[in-house]
């Protein structure tokens, strides 16, 4: 449901995220995220994440998502906006879902995370981190490739053809992809 729940920019309504969408998944009567590589066992076998968020609203459904990483061990730090910046997750979302009770730090950043243009603190957790999984669109075209040979998990709705081709999924597919 963390991928499942990845939304379209406000301008473009037409690749939206619906609730109906979830209900669908959830029921078995639309198909689950396309998943692309070994996504079940990276997550197990990490210990250090760093989760990026993105839309607002989907910090709810990612709040699943790091219970179950919790649950298997590992240490979560969340990356979220420090002020308005599109729809994006900002602090006020992240304690609305409290996750600040959920995580064990929470980073903010202005824009999107970068690795190396960011606190010295929140940089040595990105070094120390031994998966990184980003959500959304901007985070897949922002990080792809440059994470420096970290692991790395996507999850997004493909909702533009360029995306399209580089992930080889049509345009309306939920993705989990393992990068490494």
């Amino acid at each position: 449901m963390a991928s499942a729940s990845n939304v379209a920019p406000m301008a473009v309504p037409g690749e939206a995220f619906r609730f109906r969408e979830a209900n669908r998944i959830l029921d078995g009567k639309s198909p689950l995220p396309l998943l692309v590589g070994d996504v079940f066992g990276t997550a197990r076998r990490a210990t250090r994440i760093l989760y990026l968020t993105d839309n607002a609203g989907e910090i709810g459904f990612d709040s699943l998502l790091i219970t179950a990483l919790r649950e298997m061990g590992a240490t979560v730090n969340l990356v979220i906006k420090k002020g308005p910046f599109f729809e994006d997750a900002t602090i006020k979302d992240a304690l609305y879902f409290s996750m600040d009770k959920l995580v064990d730090n929470m980073f903010t950043v202005n824009g999107f995370f970068i690795p190396g243009r960011s606190t010295s603190l929140l940089s040595d957790t990105f070094k120390k981190s031994d998966l990184v999984i980003a959500k959304g669109t901007g985070n897949y075209e922002a990080l792809k490739g440059e994470l420096r040979g970290k692991k790395v998990i996507y999850l997004l709705k493909v909702k533009c053809k360029p995306i399209s081709a580089d992930i080889g999924a049509p345009v309306g597919t939920f993705v989990v992809k393992v990068e490494k």
